[in-house]
């Protein structure tokens, strides 16, 4: 029916991938700026991953830390404007 907007046309996303999100932005962003901060050695396999990837591509954790946040900044701009 013209006219009428459903309500579950926007939908919240589940509180799951909001805190996935935020949690992996969060270990990004000590990743990047403040690797001496991990506790790289409570984090069992993934602590063991997560040093050798800062000790030996920290350039390209570096410029994909900046490109995650532009696509992310891209992603929403894009959707305000979809959704006007």
């Amino acid at each position: 029916m013209p006219g009428t907007v459903s309500s579950t046309y926007f939908r919240r996303t589940s509180l799951f991938w909001i805190s996935v999100i935020t949690g992996s932005f969060g270990y990004y962003t000590l990743l990047m700026f403040w690797p001496q901060s991990v506790p790289y050695k409570s984090l069992g396999p993934w602590g063991s991953f997560s040093k050798y990837l800062v000790d030996n591509y920290h350039p390209y954790l570096y410029i994909g830390y900046w490109l995650v946040w532009v696509l992310h900044l891209a992603e929403a701009l894009y959707s305000v404007k979809l959704c006007r």
